[in-house]
């Protein structure tokens, strides 16, 4: 990812949720600046004080909603108010239409947050829990069958690390880097 380096931007605070797409993805973010993440509950109060740019990385929750977007509610007048630039990074499985996420932000955020949050979306971890009853027995019986395995693939052993179908993909966050550094 030799085209996505740091560059001379200062590295941005990169928070996550529990989501394992979150968390990679968050990962990522945080080796391209060499910098490291931090679970948005326990996140220095004073790296968002001296911070330029804050990312939340985070999970679409199964039943609606966002995993961290209490955080940026609670911290709005820290954040915002005070002159960060946010963007929040929604995890999920599949890409959202256009109005279900219209839905999804505006059950999370004001109109004004909106205003000022810049808003991402990405393909993540498709878990068991996420599923319906015929395809969570499916994708248990193909774990089941790759721990069996004696020779996996990395793909294959990311996929028993994270207990589900990986669609994270590193090079997607090439908008959220342009983005970061002032590019786009």
């Amino acid at each position: 990812m030799d085209e996505m380096t740091s560059g001379s931007v200062p590295a941005p605070v990169v928070l996550h949720d529990d989501d394992p797409g979150a968390r990679r993805y968050a990962g990522w973010l945080a080796e391209e600046f060499d910098t490291r993440t931090s679970h948005h509950d326990a996140v220095d109060p004073g790296e968002l004080v001296v911070a330029g740019t804050v990312v939340l990385v985070t999970g679409m929750r199964p039943g609606g909603g966002l995993g961290g977007s209490g955080f940026i509610k609670d911290n709005w007048e820290a954040l915002v108010e005070a002159g960060r630039r946010v963007a929040v990074v929604m995890v999920g499985p599949t890409p959202v239409t256009d109005d279900a996420r219209i839905d999804l932000m505006s059950s999370e955020f004001s109109a004004d947050q909106l205003r000022d949050l810049k808003l991402f979306q990405l393909r993540g971890v498709v878990t068991p829990d996420q599923l319906g009853f015929r395809q969570r027995l499916g994708v248990r019986t193909a774990l089941a069958a790759l721990r069996r395995k004696p020779d996996r693939t990395p793909e294959e052993e990311s996929m028993l690390e994270l207990g589900g179908l990986d669609l994270t993909d590193r090079v997607s966050l090439g908008p959220l880097l342009r983005w970061i550094r002032r590019e786009a």
